[in-house]
């Protein structure tokens, strides 16, 4: 009786010590960053790809659910909502509707198994069909990322990409101040010599806008970048609604080494197939 006592014990204080281990390894609430990815800022349905991860930047694994509230920004609008409870390496995929164009802000709230809630807003200008045409940048959009690793000592920069798809094409990266979202234009892309550059949704990436053919998925986008060195790369992405797992499509060029490159589904503007 005594053995069996000794060894309830031993077994009790084990699995309070994972308990503890648990605790302490889990993500508090004080490390966590959002950020949103917005498929689409015209009137209508969207897809938002929120980006859960730690003040390092490493996705945050089974972050809990999430519930996005979308009000704009003057009163009488009734909020949208949606919500998730599946992340696939930190980030949840939600369908989301913009039912006006102006101003809008999204209220992203995290809730983790333990009740502890996280919340961030994010700041949004949505447009109607009319406002971009004005605005030159019609017909659907779409983002392409990748991973590009330098496998050399001395820095490269990307300069410029095109494609045949796309009239316009640009480098944009997500950043949040003051808990507010916006896209900043970059002119280059540079990758250290020994490091990696990381294109993914809600960082850096490729923005693709006034498309002359559709974007399904399952298909393929053949696409250049430019080097500052004036080099110029042809390249291949596949066409998916998300990532789920690593890509086996690396490409070495030279020093560098090419890998992970998705884009979004999206459809041709048929303005642009016109002319």
């Amino acid at each position: 009786m005594a053995s069996a006592s000794i060894k309830t014990v031993l077994c009790l204080a084990a699995l309070l010590a994972m308990g503890v281990a648990c605790r302490q390894q889990r993500t508090s609430v004080g490390d966590i960053r959002l950020e949103i990815s917005v498929s689409d800022r015209r009137v209508g349905e969207t897809t938002l790809l929120v980006s859960v991860t730690d003040q390092a930047g490493n996705p945050v694994e089974a972050p809990g659910s999430l519930v996005v509230r979308g009000d704009m920004d003057h009163a009488g609008m009734v909020p949208v909502f949606a919500e998730s409870s599946a992340a696939v390496d930190g980030v949840f995929t939600v369908p989301f509707e913009w039912t006006m164009s102006g101003g809008w802000i999204l209220e992203a709230s995290l809730t983790f198994d333990n009740g502890d809630v996280y919340r961030q807003s994010f700041r949004y200008e949505i447009m109607n069909e009319a406002d971009m045409n004005h605005s030159g940048m019609r017909g659907e959009t779409s983002a392409l990322y990748m991973r590009v690793a330098n496998r050399g000592d001395e820095p490269v920069a990307i300069v410029a990409a095109e494609t045949a798809a796309a009239g316009h094409v640009q480098f944009h990266e997500t950043i949040v101040e003051d808990s507010i979202a916006r896209m900043q234009v970059l002119d280059r892309l540079v990758i250290g010599g020994g490091e990696t550059l990381e294109l993914r949704p809600g960082g850096k990436h490729i923005m693709l806008s006034q498309l002359t053919q559709d974007l399904a998925p399952g298909g393929q986008l053949a696409f250049r970048l430019i080097l500052d060195s004036g080099e110029r790369i042809d390249l291949s992405a596949a066409v998916h609604d998300m990532v789920m797992g690593e890509l086996e499509d690396e490409v070495e060029v030279g020093q560098l080494a090419f890998s992970q490159m998705w884009l979004r589904p999206a459809s041709a503007d048929k303005a642009a197939e016109s002319h």
